[in-house]
């Protein structure tokens, strides 16, 4: 069963079912992409972005391809992207004011990567496919513009979710096998330029940021304000190190045994990451650290910030203002301790986050054991 799909651009009709996202168009569209199937700067009837499954392994996707898209029998040529997202995910936005412009994107984000990675071999999983149909005349300058402009727009959108990548942690620009699509249709003005400072650059920035954001939340239900604790999983950090950051400093059970504080370090970590405020400072340490790690500190390089200088205070600044806020004076001082020993996942943390982390389980520890009955 297959839903038809209104793109807003006459002549040209869509519908996706579990298979396939298929575009076909009465004229032949000038398209130029990164496509496996007739990639490059071709002239085609169909666009097909086909569904393979997340174990896809094939020699030769190309052959792969071709011979599952002659079963659709749609007009040639054909076009032909690959994904392992559920197409029913797609997200399609469109604005039909001025020059009509149609961004259909599907998103997976199994393997984010930030370009420059050393990346080695990765699995061909969920990636970012983008189609991109204007009803205008491009020039071949203004269709690699669009190419441009577009893919700004994506790694806006990336940015936008702080999606990280899976072997950097850096700030993801796209997955490891994107594929772009650009086609139009030829009618009207000839259209020479689409970068952002023209009006159809903005129209195309605009569409793709909002569909591929809109795309990935379809996908993997990943949302700008997801829980802190997604944010410190992105970044290395689970809930489990943080109790055995904790729990490698305890020693005064006071009728309390390892186990039940445990327990109770685990409950309350959960509470706590679920208040605004520890969350905002947690996310100050996470900026602060991108901010050192990339030399954008004044005055401090990269080199001398990963060494966690003594002239540098304001990250323990950040965890003292966690374990007040939490714990009060109590928890400052149990910080103090924390920050000299560094126990658990602390010392292998950055300068602003291994803080950020410890006033966090010494603020808790300090309530659950000197507080709470």
């Amino acid at each position: 069963m297959s839903d038809h799909l209104n793109l807003g651009i006459e002549g040209i009709a869509a519908n996706a079912n579990r298979r396939a996202l298929v575009i076909t168009s009465e004229a032949r569209l000038k398209i130029l992409s990164s496509a496996i199937l007739n990639g490059g700067l071709v002239h085609a009837r169909s666009i097909v972005n086909y569904h393979v499954p997340s174990n896809f392994s094939n020699p030769n996707p190309e052959l792969f391809l071709k011979r599952a898209i002659s079963r659709l029998g749609l007009p040639a040529p054909v076009v032909g992207l690959m994904t392992a997202v559920n197409i029913k995910n797609l997200s399609i936005k469109s604005d039909g004011d001025g020059v009509p412009v149609c961004c259909l994107a599907t998103a997976g984000l199994s393997y984010p990567a930030a370009a420059g990675d050393r990346i080695g071999h990765a699995p061909h999983q969920s990636t970012v496919n983008i189609i991109l149909i204007v009803d205008r005349d491009l020039t071949e300058s203004a269709t690699v513009g669009a190419v441009k402009t577009a893919t700004e727009a994506k790694a806006l959108a990336l940015r936008d979710l702080d999606v990280r990548s899976r072997f950097s942690r850096e700030g993801a620009s796209g997955t490891t096998t994107d594929s772009l699509c650009i086609a139009c249709t030829g009618r009207g003005k000839i259209q020479n330029y689409s970068g952002t400072g023209t009006d159809l650059g903005q129209k195309i920035a605009r569409l793709v940021r909002r569909s591929v954001e809109e795309a990935v939340q379809n996908e993997d239900g990943l949302i700008r304000n997801r829980p802190i604790l997604n944010r410190l999983k992105e970044r290395g950090i689970e809930l489990d190190d943080l109790v055995e950051t904790g729990m490698e400093l305890f020693t005064d059970s006071r009728s309390h045994s390892k186990k039940k504080v445990a327990r109770m370090l685990r409950r309350s970590l959960g509470r706590f990451l679920s208040d605004i405020n520890v969350a905002s400072l947690l996310i100050a340490a996470m900026r602060l650290d991108e901010e050192g790690e990339s030399g954008r500190i004044p005055s401090l390089s990269n080199e001398a910030f990963l060494k966690d200088p003594i002239a540098l205070v304001t990250d323990e600044t950040i965890g003292t203002a966690i374990a007040n806020y939490i714990a009060g004076t109590l928890g400052v001082h149990n910080f103090l301790y924390y920050d000299k020993v560094k126990p658990g996942i602390m010392k292998k943390l950055e300068p602003f986050m291994d803080d950020a982390i410890g006033g966090l389980v010494s603020g808790v520890m300090s309530r659950i054991l000197y507080e709470d009955p």
